[in-house]
Formats: structure tokens, sequence, C-alpha cells
């Protein structure tokens, strides 16, 4: 019998959501208690700061289980906290709690903050999949002063990064923050909050040059030609190549919606119409006479520049002629 492949596997779509499982929480009821935003708290990671937490761990010295460090950011739009950065600090887990490099901690953040003054103390990260008993002992210190963390009406306690680093189907990153409880005040619990990793525009043209490299690289090899230099790849032929791909892909894909060979989906349809109709339309001929009217706009400004080079050139010579006139 012939296995059924999902119609969005086919067009390379990712497959419908399921529904999300509730935030964890521990020591406390599954419901975020409400606080006194309006606004929910979330937090936008960056891939390098991710990408620390895994070099770290690789790093690791020889029988240690994990790897803590700090976490740098700040707070925009309100309420979401963006980290930026991350660095590991030297810690040692023994079977009393965990010792940690407080004056190591202080001497990498002051070298940081020479760098990026903007980025402060947000929280701190771990790796592994569940929080234990040293996460409170370490998540302590971040609430002191001592870890230059600055409560603040929106974060009024730092943020915990847990990353899951087995090899798994995909890497878990949660983040937890911490909220008081008048029941116990030594009692710390952690509560899951929306996250999110965001890479710019820039750096998502890096990684699909890196890709297109990558790419290249294996058909060199698979024909037994050299493969090419990543200076000698035109980012900007390929970026269009790949993106004359997508528009194939999704011309099939409408039409065989149209003709009633796959099912529509109406978050793809949603979001091919955001994409259209964030553009205007223009035809060919408004587009030649864009091109030509920069084009004209470049060659008089060169123009231009090369006429005051010359006038000035004149005029430094007619100076040196009349100083040498005065003199003689």
């Amino acid at each position: 019998m012939a296995q059924t492949v999902p119609a969005g596997a086919m067009w390379g779509l990712p497959d419908k959501k399921v529904r999300a499982t509730p935030p964890k929480c521990f020591n406390i009821a599954s419901r975020v208690q409400k606080s006194s935003i309006e606004q929910p708290l979330s937090c936008r990671v960056h891939p390098v700061a991710i990408l620390k937490v895994l070099d770290a761990f690789v790093r690791k010295p020889e029988g240690a289980k994990r790897t803590i460090g700090t976490l740098l950011g700040w707070i925009s739009e309100g309420s979401v906290v963006d980290i930026t950065d991350s660095f590991p600090v030297v810690h040692k887990d023994t079977d009393e709690g965990v010792l940690m490099d407080q004056d190591y901690h202080k001497q990498m953040l002051a070298l940081r903050q020479k760098v990026s003054p903007r980025e402060v103390v947000v929280g701190w990260f771990s790796t592994g999949d569940e929080i234990n008993a040293t996460s409170a002992v370490i998540h302590s210190f971040y609430c002191t002063k001592e870890s230059q963390f600055t409560p603040a009406a929106v974060l009024p306690g730092p943020v915990h990064l847990l990353i899951d680093t087995s090899l798994g189907h995909q890497t878990g990153i949660h983040a937890f923050v911490n909220v008081r409880t008048s029941v116990a005040e030594s009692l710390l619990q952690f509560h899951e909050v929306p996250l999110r990793v965001q890479t710019s525009a820039a750096e998502k043209s890096g990684i699909s040059q890196l890709m297109h490299a990558r790419r290249a690289t294996r058909e060199a090899e698979a024909t037994g030609s050299t493969p090419k230099d990543l200076a000698a790849l035109d980012g900007f032929v390929g970026g269009l190549k790949e993106l004359l791909k997508l528009f194939r892909r999704m011309q099939e894909y409408v039409k065989a919606v149209q003709s009633g060979k796959v099912e529509g989906d109406l978050a793809v349809g949603r979001g091919l119409t955001t994409a259209l109709c964030a553009e205007p339309v223009m035809d060919a001929s408004a587009v030649a006479n864009l091109c030509n009217g920069s084009l004209q706009d470049a060659l008089m400004v060169v123009y231009l520049s090369n006429l005051t080079q010359t006038q000035i050139s004149i005029a430094e010579k007619i100076s040196s002629q009349y100083n040498l006139s005065t003199e003689m």
C-alpha cells in the first residue's frame, strides 16, 4: 500500500499547528498570575545568544553536567524583553549545591558594557530540561545587586532561559520568570512566558548565502569539479533565484488548490494575500521609467562632481600663479 504524503509537505508548507500545550509552571497552578501591567511579558532571543550558549556547552569542562551564564539585553516595546547576548559563568556543581565565580561574572559584564553600554543584565541561562533545587540558588544570586540586575516595573525579576541540549527532534528553548507568593517568601515559583527567536533581514540574507555556498560545494563535489569560493558567489543573483523558486512553488500550489487536487489552507491564503498587497502593483513601463530616472540622477551627480573637481583644480592653479607673480 502506498504511503500517503501530507499535502502541505508536498509543497514545502508547514503542517497545520496542533493545539499548543499550556505553559509550564513549577510549584503553582497552570494559570499565570496577572500583574499590575496590562500587557503580558514576552521575550525575544537573538540567535547569537543561543549559539554562545551551545558553544559554551560544547566547551564545558570534563565532568560538568550543564552550563550556566548571564543573559544581556534590554526592555523594549513596553513589555518585551530582548535577549541579545550571553556569556558563560564559571561554576561547579557539588552535592551540597553550586559554586559560582562571581568575580568572573562582574569582570565579563564590565568588559561587555564597554563594548555595548546599552546591554544590561536581564537574567541567566542554564542547559538542561528541568529546573532543579540548585537553580533556585543561582536565581537568588541574580536577584541581588551583586549581579547588577536592575528590577523594573515590567521585569521585577531576572529571566531564566532553559535550553535543552539533548539530541532530540527539536532544541527546546523556554523562558521563565519568578512570581512571588504571599504564602512563603522563600518559595520560588517559575512561570513560563512566551518566547520567540527573532532574526534581522541582514542575518537571514547571510544565512541564505552560507546555505547557497554549501549547496554549491556539494554539487561541485558530486560532479568532481572545484568548488567556488564564498567570495565568488553572487548573493544578489542567488537571492533572485531563490525568490523565483518560491514564486513557482506558490504558483503550483495555487493552481493545485484551484483545480481541487489539494485542499486550501486559510492561513496560507491570508499570508499570500498579505505578501502580495504589501507592495504596490507596477507595470513594466513604470519600472523602466524609475530605473531610467535613477540612472539619469546618478549620471548628473557624477557630472557635477567632476565639474566641481575641475573648478577646484583651476582655482588652485590660478592661486599658485598669482602667488608667484606677487613674489617676483
